[in-house]
């Protein structure tokens, strides 16, 4: 799911409408343990207090086919307590607070518990703009 936030950053940045905010020169992987919402609500992250923190997503490959792949795992410093149970993968353009762009569910959710680094492996995050609605 794309937020309607980022669709409307690309969508006026691409045909330079509205290129204020500029697309984002960083992009930010983060867990939700609740459904975010396009609207860019209903975001839960873990507690920075159980070692939480987002991850900055570096290496993603080439596009194909509007879509882009990660070339390199993506791992979370280890969890110093539990994390609940992780729906989501949430996209951000910062590090801390910064506005959702995109968010999808885990299959299947993941308990994460103290102890545990969650990794993404190389070519399991893909990235794409939202398609055309007819």
């Amino acid at each position: 799911m794309n937020s309607t936030y980022f669709v409307n950053c690309v969508s006026g940045n691409v045909f330079n409408t509205k290129t204020t905010p500029a697309l984002p020169t960083a992009y930010y992987i983060g867990l939700s343990t609740t459904t975010p919402s396009k609207d860019g609500s209903g975001v839960t992250e873990p507690s920075s207090s159980a070692g939480y923190k987002r991850v900055q997503i570096t290496g993603l490959g080439e596009p194909i086919d509007g879509a882009v792949t990660n070339s390199t795992s993506i791992s979370f410093d280890e969890s110093t307590a539990s994390w609940g149970t992780v729906t989501h993968v949430v996209i951000f353009d910062a590090a801390t607070e910064g506005n959702l762009l995109m968010a999808d569910a885990l299959d299947p959710p993941r308990a994460i518990d103290s102890g545990t680094i969650m990794t993404i492996k190389d070519g399991y995050l893909t990235l794409k703009v939202a398609d055309l609605e007819g």
